[in-house]
């Protein structure tokens, strides 16, 4: 009777997801689990994101992987939902086994599958969001982020069009979620420091192209600059009839880097005049740093057909830094060392520290870049052309 409570003790424990046993890793291979929308409105931003973090993979296995392991990404569509986003972290780690989250698409979705992360104390590295939660201090240590805030880049957009350019009049667009209000919150509270409101406010609701009631409000107080916290398409389709609107006839646009750039770039039909874009990565055509330089080499390898982006670079980023992180902690490891050694690796790229070439991920990285696009180039706010 004892040996079977005993047996059945021991199985309880072993199924707890919070128990640490410490043990090294076994797998022959590193697995790593990614959920994002690679159908529906913004499956170009998950396709683009994974070709940068497969180009830079295949290289690294190309190689023989770290200290004998290759890695391995396994993609889940979660159509941009939340619940979706939930069952397939659950199956991700309970029946792939990942290792680790690897890029997760979204700041809705990432608020569903970072408690999922936490139960199982799985890493949760890259997330493709620059929402406040994944930043929150004190630092969640199973949290390793690869871009900047929101916050940062809607203050750069702010202090471009109001301190620099002197704007007055401010609204924002944004998707009626857990993403675009962090937006909306960022926006005002980046008015808030100068003493300013702002003129008008419209929503969206997300995975939809119903944008006429925020055209409505924030036509009607004609605002100069209007800060885009949504979607690709629902951008666009805003940006169109905005154009023609009387009342938004020279309105200006700051677009956040969700977006996406290039996808925006495309679906206005490169008409894309009076756009400020965010970047959180440097110019993936002409940056010349050592790591962009070995992602266009990457790209030309193994993606010859497909343009430079700058989502693809933030995935080639997300994969690299993924990479030196199982390179520090050597052959035999525990998660603990690999979850401490995150923490490592966030100093230096929070501190913008200068550490040796082997070991650095990138310096540009948790930076903003202002940029706008002519004569078929994106161009630094303050570049000459």
């Amino acid at each position: 009777m004892y040996k079977i409570i005993a047996a059945c003790v021991i199985a309880i424990i072993f199924s707890l997801p919070f128990v640490n046993f410490d043990s090294n890793y076994e797998g022959k291979e590193i697995r790593l689990g990614m959920s994002g929308p690679f159908s529906g409105s913004l499956h170009t931003i998950a396709d683009e994101l994974m070709l940068g973090i497969d180009a830079y993979f295949k290289h690294v296995n190309s190689q023989g992987g770290i200290y004998g392991r290759v890695f391995r990404v396994i993609t889940r569509d979660d159509k941009y939902e939340p619940k979706i986003t939930a069952e397939n972290a659950e199956e991700l780690i309970n029946k792939q086994k990942v290792f680790a989250f690897l890029g997760f698409i979204g700041t809705p979705t990432s608020k569903v599958a970072l408690p999922i992360a936490m139960k199982y104390r799985i890493p949760y590295i890259g997330a493709f969001t620059g929402a406040d939660f994944l930043r929150e201090t004190p630092r969640n240590p199973l949290v390793l982020n690869g871009r900047t805030s929101y916050k940062k880049e809607i203050e750069s957009l702010i202090k471009y069009f109001v301190d620099e350019k002197e704007n007055t009049d401010i609204a924002v667009f944004y998707q009626n979620d857990s993403y675009g209000r962090l937006g909306l919150i960022g926006v005002k509270e980046a008015l808030r420091k100068r003493n300013m409101n702002l003129v008008a406010e419209g929503s969206y609701k997300r995975n939809t192209l119903s944008v006429g009631n925020a055209l409505y409000e924030i036509s009607q107080n004609r605002p100069q600059v209007i800060i885009m916290v949504g979607a690709t398409k629902p951008t666009a389709e805003f940006i169109r009839r905005a154009r023609k609107d009387k009342n938004l006839k020279n309105v200006k646009f700051g677009a956040i880097s969700f977006i996406g750039s290039r996808m925006l770039l495309n679906a206005l039909n490169e008409k894309v005049e009076n756009i400020i874009f965010s970047q959180v990565v440097p110019s993936p055509w002409s940056a010349l740093s050592q790591e962009v330089v070995l992602y266009r080499e990457l790209m030309d390898k193994y993606n010859p057909n497909k343009e430079y982006s700058y989502v693809s670079l933030e995935g080639f980023f997300i994969a690299k830094m993924t990479t030196e992180l199982f390179k520090r902690v050597g052959k035999d490891f525990s998660k603990e060392d690999f979850i401490n050694e995150m923490k490592y690796l966030y100093e230096e790229i929070e501190n913008n520290q200068d550490v040796q070439e082997s070991r650095r991920v990138c310096k540009c990285l948790n930076n903003v870049y202002l940029t706008y696009y002519k004569d078929g180039i994106f161009w630094d706010v303050n570049e000459k052309n």
